[in-house]
């Protein structure tokens, strides 16, 4: 009887250690032709997330530009293979009637400015000429957009050497009272004018304005964007040509030069979009007269401009005497130090580096030895 129970327990046992070898042999069969076929795990273990948003980015991509127009830039994308390109007014409001927009393999079009949305809405139309098959975007349906919804933000944030960045988040709220939509995908300056995205790719909103933290590089995850719905109520009135020649953003009335002393003395101020995120400060400087000007911000880039007022015919000019941006590598506020060339009235520009980029900063002037 033992020896029968004993038979059975090895028959037992020779069979359990024949499944294990035999399973590790199949087991080592499928490692090597994965290997053979150029699996990985990083490839194994890929997500349908991830899987969505390279198919989003892949799909996008060559259908947002960079828009400059010789003073800053923003972002904007096509939406016919004929050349319409879609922006914030406030990228093109006050450029030339021509811009530059720049794709992310680096090709530049020239793009006439056609014009921009009536009442006070922030959308401006493009046109580059001469095109037939260019890659573009599709409009998401109206209302499809609904809190919690994952979104993609694509476009050239803070500078133009940043085209082509690609972030992601969720709707955190949409106003109840004309739709725009609030999510926290980061974005910056720079961003503006570029679209917001579903998970099919399709564009639900227009990238517009943002709040920033303590510093211009922090992005507190509110983020706004113009609803799909009145950006193909715009894209439509473009094409019967019923767009303004100008920007109806509303504005205070234009400011005046505000009178800036060479004495050293600060003077603190703000950008904001009442006064067209830009303020202009006047002195009279003498020839030979060495300048120093400094404009420092924790919540914003700031970017400094000093311009000669030239009487011609009764007409006054602007002449470029001097540009900054950043001061040094890491230092993001803005100095100009330069000699003046001549007796007269200067103007000093107070502005972001970054178009609709507000925030509060400081301003001197003074001459030194």
């Amino acid at each position: 009887m033992i020896n029968s129970k004993l038979s059975r327990f090895s028959g037992l046992t020779l069979c359990i250690l024949f499944n294990l070898i035999t399973l590790t042999f199949v087991e080592e069969v499928l490692s090597v032709q994965r290997d053979k076929l150029g699996y990985s795990n990083s490839a194994v273990a890929q997500t349908a997330s991830e899987q969505i948003a390279r198919s989003v980015y892949k799909k996008a991509t060559q259908a947002v530009v960079t828009v400059k127009d010789g003073r800053g830039h923003g972002s904007g994308f096509i939406v016919s293979q004929d050349g319409l390109i879609i922006t914030n007014a406030h990228v093109v409001e006050g450029s030339p009637s021509v811009v530059t927009v720049e794709f992310p393999d680096g090709k530049k079009l020239p793009a006439d400015v056609m014009g921009f949305a009536k009442g006070g809405l922030d959308l401006a139309v493009l046109k580059v000429q001469k095109q037939k098959n260019l890659r573009m975007l599709g409009l998401a349906t109206e209302d499809s957009a609904q809190v919690g919804d994952r979104v993609f933000a694509l476009g050239s944030p803070l500078k133009p050497q940043f085209k082509d960045t690609f972030t992601q988040g969720h709707i955190t709220r949409i106003k109840k009272s004309d739709g725009e939509i609030q999510h926290d995908a980061p974005v910056f300056g720079g961003n503006s004018g570029g679209p917001l995205l579903n998970t099919k790719g399709q564009v639900i909103g227009v990238n517009t304005r943002i709040i920033t933290g303590s510093s211009f590089k922090t992005n507190t995850g509110m983020n706004f964007a113009i609803p799909v719905s009145k950006v193909r109520s715009f894209i439509a009135a473009a094409r019967k040509g019923d767009v303004s020649q100008t920007s109806t953003l509303k504005r205070r009335k234009q400011r005046e030069f505000i009178p800036i002393s060479l004495n050293g003395q600060i003077i603190n101020d703000k950008l904001a979009k009442e006064n067209g995120f830009l303020n202009l400060y006047v002195f009279q400087g003498k020839a030979g007269q060495k300048v120093v000007i400094d404009m420092t911000s924790k919540n914003m880039n700031p970017a400094l401009g000093l311009y000669q007022a030239i009487e011609n015919s009764g007409v006054r000019n602007y002449q470029p005497i001097a540009q900054n941006d950043d001061k040094g590598a890491g230092d993001f506020n803005s100095r100009i130090t330069t000699t003046l060339p001549a007796d007269g009235v200067y103007v000093i520009e107070a502005k972001s580096s970054t178009r609709g980029q507000a925030g509060d900063y400081s301003l001197r002037a003074v001459v030194k030895p």
